[in-house]
């Protein structure tokens, strides 16, 4: 299957990148005529597409290929078990922070499960250096 994928990448002119080859891009022009370049994320059988008109590349290209599931197109809800939501910066751009949150609950509650099993807890309580309130996607100095 992932040999079949890449094929039909390449032909859709997509180029896997070299430090992540899950990761495809490709130039592209905006209606504004702003060059920019589409990506597209693939993870077993999820992908995600960041593009000025997403749909287009999930139907017209990827769904001609494959079969998608037509309520799986739009806006994306959870990627690779991260929340993703799109939220407005201060200075009026946009932007999309995935929230680790729920895959976080996920491994706890695994490592609390095999913990049992040893007979050990995790304590209950514990201090952070975190303040936690703290929202790392909307960290401009960082950037």
């Amino acid at each position: 299957f992932r040999n079949h994928l890449r094929a039909y990448m390449i032909h859709m002119e997509f180029t896997s990148c070299p430090v992540n080859p899950d990761v495809w891009m490709r130039p592209a022009e905006k209606f504004d005529r702003l060059e920019y370049y589409e990506y597209v994320l693939l993870y077993t059988d999820d992908a995600l597409v960041i593009s000025e008109n997403p749909e287009s590349i999930l139907q017209n290209e990827i769904g001609k290929y494959f079969e998608l599931k037509e309520e799986s197109i739009g806006p994306p809800k959870i990627y690779r078990g991260r929340h993703v939501r799109n939220f407005e910066l201060d200075n009026g751009d946009k932007a999309w922070s995935l929230n680790s949150s729920q895959y976080v609950q996920a491994v706890i509650s695994n490592e609390e499960e095999d913990m049992n099993k040893l007979g050990v807890n995790l304590p209950s309580w514990s201090k952070t250096s975190m303040v936690t309130s703290y929202r790392s996607e909307i960290d401009l100095l960082s950037t």
